[in-house]
């Protein structure tokens, strides 16, 4: 639960002990005071101190849901991220999606955390708002451990060769990045 649901939970039970009477209302002010001091070691503050890359390439998935934002950003949550091919070479072919593997080291395992994805690729026409742009950027909610990221070849306009580095951010320090080198298609039609 967020912390949010967490507070508005707590004062719905303390409310519902008032109405119960005056003698509920003593035993959960008692509770409330005996565990106060040892909130602070039930709940581990959430520290993160790295991340590392451990596998990049083209990776073949199952899109499950598709969205494009207002800056024309289209964000895909993805299911059965499979490596197809281990590589930084990436041919300039509709449907490609190449990415990598990480894991965001810190602790406690597991914990929620917000991640910002940095996409810088080569000039690319923003088919929403008509601007040429060499930077794509979103906000991820994330989690401590393993996870991954990819980007996806899905227009003509976005086969454009050249030097293409994912980054992955957390509070203003950069964790990780990988790049990779979109390349002239080489396979005959």
């Amino acid at each position: 639960m967020n912390r949010t649901a967490d507070a508005k939970m707590s004062g719905y039970l303390f409310r519902g002990a008032v109405a119960w009477g005056r003698q509920i209302r003593f035993v959960f002010l008692a509770l409330a005071v005996g565990w106060w001091p040892l909130c602070g070691l039930a709940q581990s503050e959430v520290r993160v101190t790295g991340a590392m890359v451990y596998e990049a390439g083209i990776y073949a998935s199952h899109v499950l849901t598709d969205q494009t934002n207002s800056a024309g950003l289209k964000l895909q949550g993805l299911d059965e991220f499979k490596l197809s091919i281990s590589t930084t070479n990436i041919p300039a072919r509709v449907g490609t999606r190449f990415g990598f593997r990480y894991e965001i080291l810190g602790t406690p395992s597991n914990a929620p955390i917000v991640l910002t994805m940095v996409a810088k690729h080569p000039p690319i026409k923003n088919s929403t708002t008509g601007k040429i742009e060499t930077t794509d950027s979103y906000q991820l909610k994330s989690w401590i451990g393993k996870t991954y990221t990819s980007g996806s070849l899905e227009e003509a306009s976005d086969c454009v060769p050249g030097l293409w580095t994912f980054e992955v951010w957390h509070r203003g320090k950069l964790l990780c990045a990988q790049s990779f080198l979109v390349v002239p298609d080489q396979k005959t039609p």
